[in-house]
């Protein structure tokens, strides 16, 4: 048994191939970097990536012939050091977080990885690293937030590709050697490293893209690790109030900073993440990127609602927050109008904050636990939650929302079974002042035919969507008119604060429940990271109706949004044609499908010639006939007397040619004649015959050399 273990512990023989060891690492140091890329470890780590692994692969070369004992001694020492710090980071004792292990457990790892790089001597050390460079490199990928990762991607296949095919070659070279033709044959194979890396690139790129287009998009209810992080914190002013930097001197929290100027509102600052929202103003955020969510499926990002209207402005009724305190996840208390059953559906989004904007927590409705940092958390009576903290570039923060499975038919059956609410919630809801008679006319002819809740809403979508406009150049309201009456009666163009709101007071004028809720759309799903990307242009302001054993529904007049019990699932490639083409402006509109034909040309036209040069090959392994050889043989004659033979020329047009000069002979006719019995007639010519036709070739030969 003793023996056994010697074997199996035994040092393999030492990598010889300086190729195979640089190309193995740069793989490992190209996934490093992507992992360090996402924010996983500190200043030292990017160093021992950068650095010290380039460095530990040498050394390892130089002493690949070495025992290594007190090298392994150290490794391990090494790993029992790193293992260690990731639990004291695991278990919250050096500020991680309980609920968020998979940075620090990406550390580790990668830590392991710069230590088993100063001890990879022989080949299957050198495979191991390239194996766990793939890991680090689907860490990463499941880190990434952004299109960097793709870059590092480009750069991690070729090495990886080109590390297996050095891998192959030099156990080749293990192999007995071969006879001294065969490894003629095999030199020049052996010199080409990059045709068989770039056919793998080409066939993984092939298979990838059509994989990439067809299967479903990631996303299971439940996420494995719900990340949270607060880059620096910076306490609110007013703890529990509002706060929005972003709109400068209209920032909410202004009044309490002492008097300080916030200065002009931001581009990318919405007006609607305030305390009030005034549908008299007048322009849009830019195309700033403000966040990034990662969701399984999208939903409009609610940030609060308003549930006071004056004829111009909305405001929120005037309410103490109530502080929310407990260790991640923190479970966020639902209204009592708000509905859930055992069916609702449970989606994971985690927010990534790309410019600082307001203290508003997001989410799709309902909220139900929060990932967050800092326990300073603050909830509204409508379930807007305010952080503690202001929310700066770099913050991150996960929602978990449970959705009811809501469709037209569960909607319309809403209105009969269930008391009506409570006298408070409907003073809230219900609330107007006094709206022009041509506004609750218009709402009630529209909706004569209407039998339900539901249908009066989608009647109302639809007269709108017919009669009204979206415009970024609506006009202005007049001091003193109703937006409402301005905008359903002279203007009929307008942005989503006009549009919502109009919804909202028609339905309230026939007695249906509803507010104004702000937010953001969706945004563009990116493709490759799989992250909706929202930029401030996709701030936006819909209505929410109220609905007996539901809850709170949104609607919205200037999109054709699913309910939540009609989402579709797509494909992880989804959108990616319109991705690309919006993002290279100066190609012609139908560049994409220009693109796919100039592709599947290339490989038709590849494919062709394949094929011709596989038929060449079997021709040329393919032996001779007499009569191949025959006309081989006069062709080869007549080069080297002067006169090649024309494409366009048959083999008797030749000799006829051949015969005048320079290879007379009064027999050619003859030999032509066999020679195209034999190769045309299906029966061969006889010995005696070939023999005649060999002669005629050779005295033909004889004769024109004599000359």
């Amino acid at each position: 048994m003793l023996a056994a273990l010697k074997r199996v512990n035994a040092r393999l023989p030492a990598e010889e191939s300086i190729a195979l060891r640089v190309a193995v690492m740069v793989a490992v140091v190209v996934a490093g970097l992507a992992v360090t890329g996402e924010g996983v470890g500190g200043l030292a780590l990017q160093l021992a990536v950068v650095a010290g692994i380039p460095a530990a692969f040498a050394f390892s070369h130089v002493t690949r012939h070495r025992d290594g004992f007190l090298l392994k001694a150290g490794l391990a020492v090494g790993v029992m050091i790193a293992f260690s710090r990731f639990l004291h980071a695991a278990t919250g004792v050096g500020g991680g977080s309980l609920d968020q292990v998979q940075i620090p457990l990406a550390e580790l790892f990668l830590w392991v990885q710069v230590l088993h790089s100063l001890d990879v001597p022989a080949r299957r050390d050198l495979l191991f690293s390239l194996v766990s460079s793939l890991v680090l490199m689907a860490v990463a990928g499941v880190l990434s937030i952004s299109l960097t990762y793709g870059v590092h991607l480009l750069l991690w296949a070729p090495a990886a590709l080109a590390a297996l095919v050095l891998a192959h070659r030099s156990e080749l070279r293990d192999l007995p050697r071969l006879p001294a033709k065969a490894m003629a044959a095999r030199a020049n194979v052996a010199l080409d490293v990059a045709r068989p890396v770039a056919l793998a690139i080409a066939l993984v790129a092939l298979v990838g893209t059509g994989a990439f287009l067809v299967v479903p998009a990631a996303g299971a209810a439940r996420a494995i690790t719900f990340p949270a992080e607060l880059p620096h914190v910076v306490p609110s002013v007013v703890p529990g109030g509002l706060s929005n930097p972003s709109l400068g001197d209209d920032d909410p929290a202004r009044p309490a900073r002492r008097g300080r100027s916030g200065g002009k509102r931001a581009s990318f600052g919405y007006f609607g993440f305030s305390t009030s929202l005034d549908t008299a103003v007048r322009g849009r955020p830019d195309d700033t990127l403000v966040m990034r969510v990662r969701a399984s499926a999208p939903d409009r990002w609610r940030g609060q609602t308003f549930d006071h209207w004056d004829g111009h402005r909305w405001t929120t009724s005037p309410e103490r927050p109530r502080p929310l305190r407990g260790p991640a996840p923190l479970d966020l208390p639902i209204g009592p109008e708000d509905s859930l059953d055992d069916a609702a559906q449970e989606l994971v989004q985690t927010f990534y904050v790309a410019r600082p904007g307001p203290n508003l927590i997001f989410g799709a409705y309902v909220p139900t636990q929060l990932y967050f940092p800092d326990r300073g958390v603050f909830q509204l009576s409508d379930g807007t939650i305010r952080a503690g903290v202001e929310l700066q570039q770099g913050a991150v923060y996960t929602v978990v929302s449970r959705r009811p499975p809501v469709t037209a038919a569960r909607l319309r059956q809403s209105d009969t079974p269930f008391p009506p609410p409570p006298s408070s919630f409907t003073a809230r809801y219900l609330q107007l002042p006094t709206t022009p008679e041509r506004v609750r006319a218009l709402a009630s002819s529209v909706t004569a035919s209407a039998p339900t809740r539901y249908d009066k809403v989608r009647a109302l979508e639809r007269w709108m969507a017919t009669h009204t406009a979206y415009s970024l150049d609506a006009p202005p309201l007049p001091p003193g008119e109703d937006a409402v009456d301005n905008f359903l009666f002279v203007t009929r163009k307008g942005f989503c604060e006009q549009i919502g709101s109009s919804l909202v007071v028609m339905l309230r004028s026939l007695g249906v429940p509803a507010r104004l809720a702000v937010g953001y759309a969706p945004g563009e799903r990116n493709p490759f990271t799989g992250l909706y990307e929202v930029r401030a242009s996709d701030a936006h302001a819909w209505a929410e109706v109220w609905f007996p054993g539901v809850g709170w529904q949104s609607f919205d007049p200037t999109a054709e949004v699913p309910l939540a019990g009609e989402q579709a699932r797509h494909a992880a490639g989804a959108g990616l044609p319109s991705f690309v083409a919006a993002r290279l402006p100066s190609l012609p509109d139908r560049a994409p499908e220009t693109l796919v034909i100039l592709v599947v040309a290339g490989i038709a036209l590849a494919g062709t010639r394949r094929v011709r040069v596989l038929r060449a090959r079997r021709r040329a392994a393919r032996p001779a006939s007499w009569g191949e050889a025959w006309v081989d043989r006069l062709e080869r004659a007549g080069q080297e007397r002067g006169r090649p033979r024309r494409p366009s020329e048959s083999v008797r047009e030749y000799v006829d040619v051949l015969r005048r000069a320079p290879m007379p002979h009064e027999r050619w006719g003859d030999a032509v004649r066999i020679v195209e019995w034999d190769a045309y007639s299906g029966e061969p010519a006889s010995d005696a015959e070939r023999g005649a036709a060999d002669a005629v070739l050779a005295d033909a030969l004889s004769s024109g050399a004599g000359s």
